[in-house]
């Protein structure tokens, strides 16, 4: 069903909360691995990396920006942007700042070479140093031009570089200036830095995976001419200088010289929505509309099919809108009440519409006079299709719909397998429909190309379901 009210401004929705993003990648010692970790604690090993556990799935106060690994590889630190640090594996605990007000988040940190202490910066240069790692000078008190984004130790662990997002090196100890990109315009800022193995030299990456290498740091390759996906949020040397890998914010790794690739974490940074559903009803094709929130009117369609090797997004994302008052869980909804069912469902057997079948796979029936939908909740048939004598009155009332009359909503649809067969007056005519400029009764709508997509693709022998309802509560259904 849908309604006539004033049109309201809309756009894509975009889930709640910032999406997850690669923030760092270590390598091993041997070169022979690297983990990739994500902003929301998640750690992803490669090659002869282990896991030796993560913080994905809990409660973070704060994102994770940075990961160092032990000398042994046998373990690695995590730290999030409030100075709360993480171990795992052999990496030893030996303070953090999470209990600290901190003058500009961390954004990065560095491990000693004993691995009994590290070092974490801030955007502002500020160093927090613990256990064996020895405070040796900071930006902190400086007016800088640009952020500090990253920083290394010295293979001695005497000293250290900060890097700033304008490539402004500032170096303290026994590390040694080399040269810095502070005076040129780059085309996309800096994001990180690496050092090579004798400390004699240092790479830059910028966001488009631009690299600037000074000292005995040879030039192995860039991205700076590719078109990315997500931008290069950090990067890692090979052994004995002989390469380095970036990734992307998605999780993508890109390797040089002689850096291996060993895989990338773009389908686990931030996996697909399907994959995340606690179940999908044992359905091939799942349409999946996901909400902001329970008060929102539009949402994101996203179709994702199972090919037996897994699944794949097969269209979208769409934009769509939902019922006038939003959402709620079936269980609470009322004939009549302008909400969304959260949950669920099956589409059912049947198409309808106005217009000619667009080519779709299920049967379809096209629209004449005498085509009602029940929504009267005393009728025996309720929320079925019906159809009486052109002309006549149906014995059935309430809102009951006079489908063939509704060109501009119904000019294809799907029926949407709510309260069906009706268990009580929870609602009825729930649709998948064309986008009127409104919010809808309790529907879902999308533009009339994408719906006909939608219908054209949805496949009865995959036994397709919809799963709808709010971002925080669409996973459990």
């Amino acid at each position: 069903m849908w309604s006539v009210a004033p049109t309201p401004t809309r756009a894509t929705a975009a889930t709640a909360g910032p999406a997850a993003r690669a923030v760092a990648i270590a390598a091993t010692p041997d070169g022979g691995g690297y983990w990739v970790t994500s902003s929301a604690g998640g750690v992803y090993p490669f090659g002869d990396a282990h896991s030796y556990g993560s913080m994905s799935g809990r409660a973070l106060n704060a994102p994770i920006v940075g990961m160092a690994a032990t000398p042994s590889g046998d373990g690695y630190w995590l730290v999030a942007s409030d100075g709360g640090v993480f171990t795992f594996g052999d990496a030893g605990f030996f303070g953090s700042a999470g209990a600290l007000r901190l003058n500009a988040p961390i954004v990065g940190m560095a491990a000693t070479p004993s691995g009994d202490g590290y070092w974490l910066v801030a955007s502002d240069g500020g160093i927090f140093d613990y256990g064996d790692a020895v405070f040796r000078g900071s930006t902190g008190s400086m007016r800088l031009n640009q952020p500090v984004v990253g920083m290394r130790a010295t293979p001695s662990g005497d000293g250290y570089w900060l890097v700033a997002s304008d490539g402004g090196i500032f170096n303290y100890g026994d590390a040694v200036f080399r040269g810095s990109t502070g005076s040129i315009r780059l085309n996309q800022p800096v994001v990180g830095m690496a050092a090579t193995a004798s400390g004699g030299g240092y790479w830059l990456v910028a966001s488009d995976g631009g690299i600037f290498d000074y000292g005995d740091a040879p030039f192995w390759g860039s991205t700076g001419s590719i078109r990315l996906n997500q931008p290069i949020d950090g990067m890692a040397p090979a052994p004995a200088a002989a390469g380095y890998w970036m990734v992307a914010a998605d999780g993508g790794v890109f390797t040089f010289g002689g850096a291996a690739f060993d895989g990338s974490a773009t389908a686990d940074v931030n996996p697909p929505l399907v994959d995340q559903l606690a179940s999908t009803g044992g359905a091939q094709q799942v349409l999946v509309v996901d909400a902001p929130d329970a008060a929102s009117t539009t949402a994101t369609l996203t179709a994702y099919e199972d090919d037996g090797t897994g699944w794949y997004q097969a269209l979208g994302p769409m934009p769509a809108v939902d019922g006038a008052n939003g959402w709620l869980p079936a269980s609470s909804r009322v004939e009549g009440d302008d909400t969304t069912p959260e949950g669920l469902y099956a589409i059912g057997p049947t198409m309808y519409g106005t217009d000619p079948d667009p080519g779709t796979q299920f049967a379809y029936h096209q629209l004449v006079c005498g085509d009602w939908w029940d929504e009267d909740p005393a009728s025996a048939t309720y929320n079925t299709f019906q159809h009486v004598a052109c002309g006549t009155i149906p014995p059935f009332g309430g809102d009951s719909e006079a489908l063939w009359t509704e060109g501009i909503a119904y000019p294809s649809m799907a029926v949407i397998d709510f309260n069906t067969p009706p268990s009580g007056p929870s609602g009825s005519g729930i649709f998948l429909h064309a986008d009127t400029g409104a919010p809808t009764q309790g529907c879902v709508s999308l533009t009339l190309s994408d719906l006909d997509a939608v219908l054209r693709w949805l496949d009865p022998a995959l036994h397709p379901v919809i799963v709808m309802g709010p971002d925080a509560v669409i996973k459990d259904f």
